[in-house]
């Protein structure tokens, strides 16, 4: 007979995930009923054709490239897979990822799933994916402080601005340099890792104590990605096709909201959307919003108008982006492989409690 806590367990799941998303319709919100609605509205009407296309067509391209990234990762493993499947994979999964994001799914379940039905050996999967999510976020950490310096040498910005942006500088820097580090110093790297594992499990434990994972879980993936390291070591030379487009990805993602600019009639300087483009997504990727909905506008949104853009094209210029970035390719997602994100949404939960080793 299940226990009354196995009863409850998904209902408050499912409140919290509702409550997220109640959170994340609010911040979406926000900023539209803050903005002029006449202005706003001249500016919807104002958007030119041309530019809303290439938006749509720089997503397509980032897609792509981040298909083209995982699948020169999952060759220097010895791993062959089509550069078709690889873009199946990635929009399922990156697009499945985006409305599940509180809803208990693993991070690399979908993904995982999907490989096994290639014939992926599940460890090599999580080695694909762990490296791809490390490089990725380092090359992200590379472009942030790039819009920093930009902004502080080509804008005149008010004396708390320009020492908030030469904290995040050298910030930014530092955790660049803390990669370098984890790198190329295997026994500090262990410790760290261990230690962050313990930390990680500390703090989760002190705020949702119920949704967090066992210690053994976290050690795993400590482990997991100190491998994972080790394989960037030893294929340096294979990898550096795969770092091309991961870069490529991120300059085309980027401009998408800078072109999206463009299309409002109010372009905006490439540091600018830079800075306001990290701090959206690095706070959409740590939230508990699926797709990190409305923390992500409404953050970018924030950050654009301290920065003297205007409110009502930066609404329209961000709305765009999440339309383009996130909707587009969940459309695309849902018409072409609908059957197959079903059922990795069914069966990839069960295969992300399950332990894995690299």
């Amino acid at each position: 007979m299940p226990s009354p806590r196995a009863e409850t367990s998904p209902r408050r799941r499912r409140l919290f995930l509702l409550a997220a998303l109640v959170v994340g319709l609010t911040l979406l919100a926000l900023p539209v009923l803050l903005a002029d609605g006449r202005e706003l509205l001249r500016t919807v009407a104002g958007v030119r054709p041309v530019f809303l296309a290439c938006a749509f067509a720089l997503a397509l391209a980032s897609y792509a490239a981040m298909s083209r990234s995982y699948q020169g990762i999952a060759e220097a493993a010895d791993c062959h897979l089509s550069f078709r499947d690889w873009l199946r994979v990635t929009f399922v999964s990156n697009t499945a990822n985006y409305l599940v994001t509180s809803g208990g799914l693993s991070g690399f379940a979908v993904r995982m799933y999907l490989l096994s039905q290639q014939g992926m050996p599940s460890g090599r999967a999580v080695l694909i994916s762990l490296v791809q999510t490390f490089l990725t976020n380092v090359t992200l950490f590379l472009f942030i402080p790039l819009g920093v310096a930009s902004l502080m040498l080509r804008h005149d910005l008010p004396r708390v601005a320009l020492v908030t942006a030469a904290l995040a500088l050298v910030g930014f820097a530092a955790m660049l340099a803390a990669a370098v580090l984890l790198l190329y110093d295997r026994r500090l790297r262990r410790r760290l890792l261990f230690a962050f594992a313990n930390a990680g499990h500390r703090v989760l434990r002190w705020a949702v104590p119920r949704w967090t994972p066992g210690r053994v879980r976290f050690w795993r993936f400590q482990h997991n990605l100190n491998a994972g390291l080790e394989f960037l070591l030893t294929r340096k030379d294979r990898i550096l096709a795969p770092v091309a487009w991961i870069v490529a990805d991120w300059l085309l993602t980027i401009g998408i909201l800078w072109v999206a600019f463009r299309a409002v009639g109010h372009p905006v300087a490439l540091g600018v959307v830079v800075v306001g483009f990290a701090v959206g997504i690095c706070l959409s990727l740590v939230s508990l919003v699926p797709g990190g909905l409305g923390i992500m506008e409404s953050s970018m949104t924030a950050v654009f108008v301290s920065l003297n853009v205007p409110l009502e094209p930066t609404v329209v210029a961000v709305l765009i982006f999440r339309v383009a970035y996130f909707v587009l390719p969940l459309l695309l997602s849902l018409v072409f492989f609908h059957g197959l994100m079903l059922q990795a949404a069914h069966d990839a939960g069960a295969l992300a409690s399950e332990p894995t080793e690299i």
